[in-house]
């Protein structure tokens, strides 16, 4: 497995995401979103600067004006830039120099994450307990990451995709709430996991519907693909054009257990994984993460965190 591993880390340093979205998505578009779903809404200052964030040429100094039309996206990108975590040691003051500091890509991926983080903030449940719900997401995201550096992947592009994957959920569930009611009622009698249960229900799944959803809004490719492909767990290991990157990191922080119980057999997976690759080791992942979780100082409490859902899932 080690050895597969770093082959596939170097071979695949430039995938084609292109590539990736026709072999799993195919012809299938936002049309998969059926219009009884209510949708969440970005700003139109934030999907103008990833639409023109991704046009060839683009610069620091054009990017920058179009950031600073919008105040607010202007005081959060600065906000991030001169924190502590960020590990600024001058202020900066325009959002030029902000998209200089980050790199342009690292300022996409932020943005991305803290708007879509928003977007669950927004986002009212009938069937999930949303702070239980972001700290899962969290701690995935930073599963995800810690993954990617095993693998040698992109692991701030891991963090985003792990992020943002499961935000659709609370709409969803709040769209169709006696259908996921049934999922949640069948868990014990006979346990499928959450997409094949949607698939069989709905023609789709979350995972492609955010997938859709993202590729409507013109965001990354590579961000996307990683949201439409964080149920494929092992499955992407195997994959030849995938298993060296960020999508296969993202899909293994998707085994994770959660609230829903998505995956119910994901655990097994993640052990049968951690006796084939000595590599990863998954005690020490899960205390790396909450690690980083407390580190990150959020002032939330955190009332069942990963090492706990562990344990309640054996």
């Amino acid at each position: 497995m080690t050895g597969t591993m770093s082959a596939a880390t170097t071979a695949l340093s430039a995938t084609d995401w292109s590539v990736v979205w026709n072999k799993w998505m195919g012809l299938r578009t936002e049309t998969v979103l059926p219009p009884w779903v209510k949708l969440p809404a970005l700003s139109s200052a934030l999907l103008e600067f990833i639409e023109a964030a991704q046009q060839p040429g683009a610069g620091p100094a054009e990017l920058g004006r179009v950031v600073e039309r919008d105040a607010g996206l202007t005081c959060l990108l600065l906000r991030h830039v001169n924190s502590a975590a960020s590990g600024a040691r001058e202020r900066v003051g325009s959002a030029r120099e902000a998209l200089v500091r980050l790199g342009i890509r690292g300022a996409i991926l932020y943005l991305i994450g803290a708007a879509m983080n928003d977007v669950l903030r927004a986002s009212r449940s009938r069937l999930m307990d949303l702070n239980g719900f972001w700290c899962a997401n969290l701690e995935r995201a930073l599963f995800a990451r810690n993954v990617a550096g095993l693998l040698g992947a992109d692991g701030e592009l891991a963090f985003t995709g792990a992020l943002v994957s499961d935000c659709l959920l609370p709409w969803l569930t709040n769209s169709a709430t006696q259908t996921y009611l049934r999922f949640l009622s069948s868990r014990q009698k006979a346990p499928a996991s959450l997409i094949a249960f949607e698939s069989e229900e709905f023609g789709w799944n979350h995972a492609e519907a955010c997938a859709c959803l993202l590729a409507g809004w013109k965001f990354p490719l590579d961000v996307t693909c990683c949201v439409l492909l964080h149920h494929r767990g092992l499955q992407l290991l195997q994959d030849t054009e995938l298993r060296g990157t960020a999508a296969a990191a993202v899909a293994l922080a998707g085994l994770l257990p959660d609230q829903l119980r998505q995956e119910p057999a994901g655990l097994s997976a993640l052990k049968c994984l951690e006796r084939k690759w000595p590599a990863f080791h998954l005690e020490t992942l899960v205390r790396s993460v909450e690690t980083e979780f407390e580190e990150m100082n959020l002032g939330i409490t955190n009332r069942f965190p990963l090492s706990r859902r562990l344990v309640s899932t054996r």
